[in-house]
């Protein structure tokens, strides 16, 4: 009985030997990746306890204002800045700018109403009349007329090109914005004030290269003169025909494409041989006239071509470039569409139909700020494949896209790219 009793206690005892060393064993894999999980959450609460408190996150639309920020930066100085515009600073004038254009907004108060209440722009809140004064301010003009001419120069290889055969080929042409019933500096007609835009659009690249704001009545003669630079050639309608102008002109080596007004009187010198090729695609005759009669006449001769259209339509070009085919005469005129075409994108696209400054300065930055907002999509439309060979604006269907991401912020690699692409 003994014996038993022993052996029966020592059996006990290695059943709790063996116990206690199945305890002490490490846990099966499923709950040691549990215990893992909350110890890494435990890690990140702690650290996030610990971190120091950022402001609110910058936007998509506040990450790609980095070339305008090196725009203004070359421009005006930061003391200068802060002792000029204490109140808004450049930067945030131009984001203000975009806002409105970019999502449509229908006036000055409802943009600030929007800007207030979207802290993710990161520019604080804009007082009304802050922004009233900013866009009436002639200091700021000066300003932005700098900045606009080196966002060019610094967007100039980001923007696609549409005519790579021609170079320092433009159009000028203007066109009329409505002003409200205080902007006494641009009388038009009764009960009417508006404005002119007089613009220079270089064909190559399908941006502006010089602008003039003047009031409606003003004629398109008056400003013509103040765009001509030596060695390019300008493609205007029939209301910039001065043949005084043309002659001097000829005379500085600068080179002009316009139609022929019809009752307009003139000799032929000599007429071209038109090859066979040309008259197939349309080219009816190429000569060489003397336009005016009297005291009136030119002191230099210029070449007409008449084409005719697959419609049937007959146009007359003048032009003094006596190197090109005649058919190249009126590809060029035809792609003077083009300005009109910007004017379109410009007014009813972008909103730039009517200022939101009353004084002449306050419409030149409104259109100042415009066209930074053209540049700036044809840029987006650029890097993110979304421009096509032939385009002369950036689609609306991609404004409209674009409106979504702009508040958001880069947390997808689309956005990642577009600030690599531009930034």
């Amino acid at each position: 009985m003994l014996a038993k009793s022993i052996t029966e206690r020592g059996e006990k005892r290695k059943r709790n030997r063996g116990r206690r060393q199945r305890s002490h064993k490490a846990p099966r894999r499923p709950e040691r990746r549990q215990r893992r999980r909350e110890e890494i959450r435990r890690r990140r609460h702690r650290n996030h306890r610990n971190r120091r408190p950022v402001g609110p996150p910058r936007s998509m639309l506040r990450k790609l204002l980095g070339p305008m920020r090196q725009a203004v930066a070359c421009t005006v100085a930061r003391d200068q800045e802060q002792s000029w515009f204490p109140r808004l600073s450049v930067l945030a004038h131009i984001l203000c700018g975009l806002f409105y254009h970019l999502f449509g907004m229908a006036s000055m108060r409802a943009t600030v109403e929007k800007i207030n209440n979207t802290p993710e722009l990161g520019i604080g809140t804009v007082p009304l009349s802050t922004l009233a004064d900013a866009m009436n301010s002639r200091r700021r003009l000066k300003v932005l007329r700098q900045v606009f001419a080196n966002l060019l120069l610094g967007f100039a290889e980001h923007v696609p090109r549409k005519l790579h055969r021609f170079k320092d080929i433009a159009a000028i042409d203007s066109t009329i914005i409505h002003c409200v019933l205080s902007a006494v500096w641009a009388d038009y007609r009764k009960a009417i004030r508006a404005c002119k835009l007089h613009l220079v659009l270089d064909l190559a690249k399908g941006l502006p290269n010089a602008l003039v704001v003047s009031a409606a009545r003003i004629h398109d003669r008056n400003c013509f003169e103040t765009f001509l630079k030596k060695g390019w050639t300008y493609i205007v309608d029939r209301g910039y025909i001065v043949y005084s102008v043309f002659d001097q002109m000829i005379e500085t080596d600068i080179f002009f494409i316009t139609r022929k007004k019809d009752d307009a009187a003139f000799r032929v010198v000599t007429s071209k041989r038109v090859k066979r090729k040309h008259r197939k695609m349309g080219i009816i005759s190429d000569q060489i006239i003397r336009l005016g009669v009297g005291a009136a006449e030119m002191i230099h001769d210029v070449r007409l071509v008449v084409f005719k259209a697959e419609d049937g339509e007959v146009y007359e070009y003048l032009t003094n470039r006596f190197d090109l085919a005649p058919t190249s005469i009126a590809v060029l005129y035809k792609a003077r569409w083009s300005i009109e075409l910007f004017f379109k994108f410009f007014k009813r696209t972008l909103r730039g139909v009517r200022p939101l400054g009353r004084s002449e300065a306050g419409a030149e930055i409104h259109i100042l700020l415009t066209l930074m907002c053209d540049l700036l999509l044809k840029c987006m439309a650029k890097a993110l494949g979304h421009w096509r060979p032939g385009m002369r604006h950036v689609p609306v269907r991609f404004l409209r896209k674009l409106r979504d991401y702009l508040l958001a912020i880069f947390s997808n690699p689309l956005e990642v790219l577009l600030a690599q692409a531009l930034l």
